[in-house]
């Protein structure tokens, strides 16, 4: 019995060790055939970038000589040439408080003057919002046009005689004025102001352009 042990015990230890390195020797055969494969992989990503770097460059210069063929002409015209257009290509003077700042077409005096009228007419034509109760329509609607008529009475006013000058001026200080009133009913939302304030305004817009002639 103790044979047959010694014999069983003699057995496990001769065949154990041999399927021990057969393992391993396999395990060194696939880690090394996969360094191999990576190693390779590698090598054909390497080679795909180098092959995409040159063609790149030898693209770049097909096109440079391309480029070098080009014709440069004038500059595009100016984007004003339509009526109140003109100014998108002329600069602003941001440092002047908004009021001073130029940011209208300037027109000559007469020109000014017929702008002026039309901007007159166009407050007058807010009536019908004014009574439809439509306050933000009427506030944009007076605000844009009233800074238009500010501007361009300016422009007639500066080339008027200086002894018309003083007049001309205490009427558009209370023509503008009414303007204001008519402004602030609108933004309260009041329709008696409103009303009242227009009336105000198409009276001072009358007196105004009656003295202008």
């Amino acid at each position: 019995m103790a044979q047959a042990m010694a014999s069983m015990t003699g057995l496990s230890q001769g065949v154990l060790p041999g399927r021990r390195a057969a393992g391993m020797a396999r395990a060194a055969v696939v880690v090394r055939a996969s360094s191999a494969e990576a190693q390779a992989g590698r090598r054909a990503v390497l080679g795909l970038v180098a092959t995409g770097i040159v063609g790149g460059v030898l693209s770049q210069a097909a096109h440079a000589e391309d480029v070098k063929t080009i014709k440069i002409g004038p500059p595009p015209p100016p984007s004003g040439g339509l009526p109140g257009t003109e100014n998108s290509d002329q600069a602003r003077d941001f440092d002047l408080a908004l009021k001073e700042r130029f940011y209208l077409q300037p027109l000559p005096p007469a020109e000014a003057a017929a702008r002026a009228k039309s901007s007159a007419q166009d407050i007058l034509n807010l009536k019908p919002l004014i009574d439809k109760k439509a306050w933000p329509y009427v506030m944009n609607d007076l605000r844009l046009r009233a800074s238009y008529l500010r501007y361009d009475l300016n422009t007639v006013i500066a080339s008027k005689p200086k002894e018309e000058k003083k007049s001309l001026k205490e009427l558009t200080g209370k023509l503008f004025s009414t303007i204001d009133d008519l402004d602030h009913a609108a933004k309260i939302k009041s329709t008696p102001e409103a009303e009242k304030s227009y009336a105000a305004t198409k009276s001072a817009l009358d007196d105004v352009f009656a003295k202008l002639g």
